[in-house]
């Protein structure tokens, strides 16, 4: 499944992965991407609209749809979005820039395997970042996330961000 386009200025779309449930929506950037919404320590929900609920297990089955709806981020594995940019912070050049490196990574996060490529600079350890970044969510840029209880569903994105706290396995595909 492909994750929904950014089609509104100044929102991105895309796809809020529980345990249980996707909820797919929009969130309103305010001047402050996505990403740093999800690793602002003084917010514990996430606003979205256009929202649609929906189980996990049974996608076709739509739980409700709301203009207006708040997300605990912290209940939130992982968020798939369409386009990779739609994944950076406002500080870019922690992920993206000329001699950065992709590092291939297996990351078993919320139910969910997510495989991709970690888009960092030479010099920085991919493992010491997962385990003692500050930030609660890290970018997983050209990424599929296949759910394990059910392998035929596979979401793809640009970038997939992903909740360390729910981690459970993380893995380099090439050392």
């Amino acid at each position: 499944m492909q994750s929904q386009a950014s089609v509104r200025q100044g929102y991105v779309a895309g796809e809020f992965m529980t345990r249980t449930y996707r909820i797919s929506g929009e969130t309103e950037l305010r001047g402050v991407p996505l990403l740093d919404q999800l690793n602002d320590h003084n917010a514990l929900f996430l606003s979205l609209e256009r929202m649609f609920i929906s189980p996990l297990l049974d996608p076709a089955t739509l739980t409700g749809s709301f203009a207006h709806g708040e997300a605990r981020k912290d209940s939130v594995g992982i968020v798939v979005l369409s386009q990779w940019r739609d994944g950076l912070p406002q500080r870019e050049g922690r992920y993206a820039g000329r001699d950065h490196v992709d590092h291939e990574v297996l990351i078993v996060v919320a139910g969910f395997e997510v495989t991709g490529a970690i888009r960092l600079h030479p010099s920085v350890n991919v493992t010491n970042l997962v385990r003692t970044t500050p930030e609660h969510f890290i970018p997983v840029f050209d990424a599929r996330a296949t759910l394990t209880a059910r392998r035929n569903i596979v979401f793809k994105g640009g970038a997939i961000l992903v909740n360390r706290s729910h981690i459970e396995v993380f893995a380099m595909l090439k050392d």
